[in-house]
């Protein structure tokens, strides 16, 4: 597979321009792009978004595979990004809207699936290096199967389009004004600590407080992953006996423990044990949360990630600020900020168990 530091060498980037083309630039046009195609989506028929979506994804990654300059990259990025966005966030929506009186479940088995593909995505790319065909070849490969799933989407049921041209006029702006909704997805946006950003933040850690050469950080890693993965399918079991909001306090109250504990773990052993309790216990918190924010506009899922868009600014300028605490103080304190997600989340559950 490629590193980070490899794909800035091989298209004479630094690491600032790397990032500016995978993140900042796709992210910033995603957020100008990606609301109106949302709103459109409760309006209009549903397949076409998703499949549309998909198909733009695997173009885009295949693209950005065979990228040698870093403005083919940006913009296969961008196409893949976009894509991502009409394809994943709507096909959550859809679920969410064809199990109304059972979000939360739904939720959990859709959040389980995207855990297994988190640890088959690297092992698929390590297999194309492992026979020495190298990771463009594999992002090749994962694009054209895109597209073909997207093909096949034809013949899939869709749930019809969940409100009129005339009730979706406006929709964004009255649902940006509804207390309650924006609400839940500020804590939403609270459970992207603990996802692609803990992970950054973690390997740094391993490497310099524990020494841990890339083997052994890819192993805890992977812990965490697979401790996701138990905790998402233990979310659908749990929530046949326990409220969703009580889950979701004792899942944040552990998570906030077992976080602090992995944060001091003095060895290689007992931090990929932590780490998968970490992920285990972090597992429930997006679906239960996600549930609720679907709720509060009920026919209007695309309308509600729309909406969700409010917090892409603060969400892409988070890395950098923890990226500076790192550098002035150290990885453990920038891992011990992304703690708000589980306190956060806690109190935001105790308070609705109050209520």
């Amino acid at each position: 597979m490629v590193s980070f530091a490899e794909l800035a060498e091989s298209l004479e980037l630094g690491t600032a321009g790397l990032a500016g083309a995978l993140l900042f630039v796709p992210g910033m046009l995603a957020m100008l792009v990606e609301p109106w195609l949302f709103v459109l989506a409760d309006r209009w028929p549903r397949k076409p978004f998703v499949a549309g979506g998909l198909a733009a994804m695997g173009i885009g990654i295949g693209l950005a595979s065979l990228a040698h300059d870093p403005w083919v990259l940006m913009g296969a990025v961008t196409l893949a990004w976009i894509g991502s966005g009409a394809a994943v966030a709507l096909g959550q929506a859809t679920l969410a809207d064809a199990r109304p009186d059972d979000r939360e479940r739904a939720l959990a088995r859709w959040t389980l699936a995207g855990e297994v593909g988190d640890l088959a995505a690297p092992l698929v790319l390590g297999v194309f290096a492992f026979v020495g065909w190298g990771w463009r070849a594999g992002g090749v490969a994962v694009g054209a199967l895109l597209v073909v799933w997207a093909l096949g989407l034809g013949t899939a049921p869709f749930p019809p389009p969940g409100s009129t041209e005339d009730e979706a006029e406006g929709s964004l702006r009255e649902a940006l004004r509804h207390r309650g909704l924006m609400g839940w997805l500020a804590a939403a946006a609270l459970c992207e600590l603990l996802d692609e950003i803990v992970v950054v933040f973690a390997s740094i850690h391993l490497r310099d407080a524990l020494g841990l050469d890339p083997a052994a950080r890819s192993l805890v890693i992977g812990a965490g992953i697979v401790g996701a993965i138990a905790g998402a399918a233990m979310t659908e079991r749990l929530l046949a006996r326990v409220d969703a909001m009580r889950l979701l306090f004792g899942s944040s109250v552990a998570c906030a423990l077992a976080l602090a504990a992995w944060i001091v773990a003095p060895d290689a052993w007992s931090s990929g044990a932590l780490f998968a309790l970490v992920g285990a216990t972090a597992a429930p918190m997006y679906p239960l949360v996600f549930a609720r924010a679907y709720a509060a506009l009920p026919g209007r899922s695309g309308t509600v990630h729309a909406a969700a868009h409010a917090f892409t600014p603060v969400m892409l300028a988070l890395p950098v600020g923890l990226g500076w605490i790192a550098d002035a103080w150290g990885a453990h304190w920038a891992l011990g900020a992304l703690l708000a997600q589980p306190v956060g989340l806690a109190l935001i559950a105790a308070w609705q168990v109050r209520r």
